[in-house]
């Protein structure tokens, strides 16, 4: 072995091959010649059987890794024969590159640990190939090496959607709650999207589910209930609160709408100070409060009810959580604010679902807001995607705890 090839083997760091030489072509890259040993049979790539018939060979070339700055390809002859199984004519596949792709696997992985730490564009700069070439090499790398066993030992799963296109084009998202990984995603947010999830899930593995938190999206819980009656719906504390939130500050406009100039006055720059968690209160918001509890008594009993429904989070028992439900849905009723009648009835039609966060010892879905919130910032790093399926192929990729 001379010490070139010797030294070529050392850095190529490939198998299944054997190197004949290697020269510099017009472009200035490096072109290292190979080829296939000699027992290797020729096999189709997708079918793995013999290639048949007349076997014609051809020369084609695949992008490697850089040397020394310098853009390497490998460079062999390939076989070509009729498939029995494909009923044509295929290419043979080789152990260094996915079929029809044009780059060896090695530099599908470097190009994919790329983009799970930048943006596309930058990554088609940094490799010198096209933007479009980044997204199909993504979809290539996860269909190869992506996790195959993301849907065993779901115990429990947190469900929610987030937009990834404009009108209003939307995907909903599984997580793991134990893990936080994202294990399934689809275009839509409807019963029947979640229930693609279960499909894939199949009868046994849906049976061993405990516990699905998710918003309050009535289709989600329909496919839960229809799929999975044995499992625990959670409505995320998050999105009660929100709920709540938004009523009291209703009541808020309204009465600004509804008082003369000079009351309206009183109630400007009140709105964080009534939103604001509590626990958390500056000393301007006690100011903002106190003016409000001596101008409105509308809004002052509209915060009294936001401020005492904070106690149910507190409560460790189911049966005192369901008491506290009750005695606080009653007073919102009578309160004859109209904003908080209907959080009230809200709550009263999915109390279960409410108590699931006692029941649980406070499982929320933050998990999956956080996975949200990354493909939110995947999606705006690469200033949107053509598509769904490369969306989904970049969750996989960065979501689901791949590593290359």
């Amino acid at each position: 072995m001379s010490p070139l090839v010797a030294f070529l083997r050392r850095i190529l760091q490939l198998q299944a091959l054997v190197l004949l030489g290697a020269a510099i072509d017009a472009d200035g890259a490096a072109v290292v010649q190979v080829r296939r040993r000699g027992h290797a049979k020729a096999r189709c790539p997708q079918h793995r059987c013999r290639l048949q018939g007349t076997l014609v060979a051809r020369k084609k070339r695949w992008r490697h890794l850089n040397l020394a700055q310098t853009k390497l390809y490998l460079e062999a002859e390939v076989r070509e024969g009729r498939c029995p199984r494909c009923d044509g004519r295929r290419v043979e596949g080789v152990p260094w590159a996915a079929h029809r792709a044009e780059h060896t696997w090695a530099f599908d992985r470097y190009v994919a640990r790329l983009v799970q730490l930048t943006d596309q564009t930058a990554v088609s700069t940094l490799a010198h190939i096209a933007w479009r070439t980044v997204g199909a090499i993504v979809a290539r790398v996860v269909a190869a090496f992506g996790p195959k066993n993301l849907l065993d030992d779901l115990v429990g799963i947190a469900v929610d959607e987030t937009a990834f296109k404009r009108g209003h084009r939307y995907l909903t998202v599984v997580v793991n709650l134990e893990t936080g990984d994202a294990v399934w995603a689809a275009e839509g947010k409807s019963a029947a999207t979640l229930g693609k999830f279960f499909d894939a899930l199949g009868a046994e593995r849906c049976g061993r589910l405990q516990v699905v938190a998710m918003d309050m999206s009535g289709g989600y819980e329909k496919a839960v209930r229809e799929r999975c009656p044995q499992a625990d719906v959670v409505y995320d504390r998050f999105h009660v609160v929100k709920l709540l939130l938004e009523a009291v500050d209703q009541v808020r406009r309204a009465e600004c709408a509804r008082l003369p100039d000079v009351d309206r006055r009183e109630l400007k720059h009140t709105r964080f100070a009534l939103l604001r968690n509590p626990g958390h209160l500056k000393p301007k918001d006690h100011a903002a409060i106190a003016r409000v509890a001596a101008t409105n008594r509308r809004l002052t009993r509209a915060y009294e009810l936001r401020v005492d429904f904070e106690e149910f989070w507190r409560l460790t028992h189911p049966d005192d959580g369901r008491r506290f439900l009750w005695n606080w849905t009653r007073a919102a009723l009578r309160s004859r604010l109209a904003p908080l009648q209907r959080f009230a009835k809200t709550i009263r039609a999915r109390i279960d679902g409410v108590l699931g966060f006692i029941n649980w010892y406070g499982v929320t879905s933050a998990r999956s807001e956080g996975r949200n919130n990354k493909i939110k910032m995947l999606i705006h790093r690469a200033f949107g995607f053509h598509s769904a399926e490369a969306v989904l192929a970049m969750i996989v990729l960065c979501c689901s705890g791949m590593a290359l």
